[in-house]
């Protein structure tokens, strides 16, 4: 599968053009992880996002005492795209299952470096991000209700 059609497939980047999807596609970088190695590291920093392509990972965060699994995420989802608001600390840790992934990263400068040369994918990528932070929003309010 080629990374643009595998890009179709992710929420983030509904309603871009097949030419979008391409120019996205251009800057996304693979990588091989081994199973059980950690990506994300809670309360840290990072500038990039990344596309699980093949395998699966776990989010999970640490406590003080121990580790709480949130949700295991696979093909076409995404982790850490909060990176491409700003470069803030990591609300969760995330690791590869056993058998390991195929990730694809984006870089926040190479992100923003393309929307400065397309702004239609920037609109359309922060709406979905937006959309999607709303939903989480909500839905974490209502489960304290």
């Amino acid at each position: 599968m080629s990374i643009a059609n595998l890009l179709k497939r992710v929420q983030l980047f509904a309603n871009l053009e097949a030419n979008e999807l391409e120019q996205l596609a251009a800057i996304c970088q693979e990588k091989k992880i081994a199973g059980g190695e950690t990506i994300i590291s809670q309360n840290t920093t990072g500038n990039e996002m990344y596309i699980v392509a093949q395998g699966s990972v776990e989010v999970f965060i640490q406590g003080l005492e121990d580790a709480r699994s949130l949700v295991v995420l696979g093909k076409g989802q995404v982790i850490g795209e909060m990176a491409l608001i700003d470069q803030g600390y990591r609300s969760a840790s995330v690791r590869t299952t056993r058998e390991g992934a195929t990730l694809y990263l984006i870089e926040s400068d190479a992100f923003y470096k393309l929307c400065e040369e397309n702004n239609h994918i920037g609109f359309i990528v922060m709406r979905n991000l937006a959309i999607d932070i709303a939903f989480k929003l909500r839905h974490r309010n209502l489960a304290e209700l």
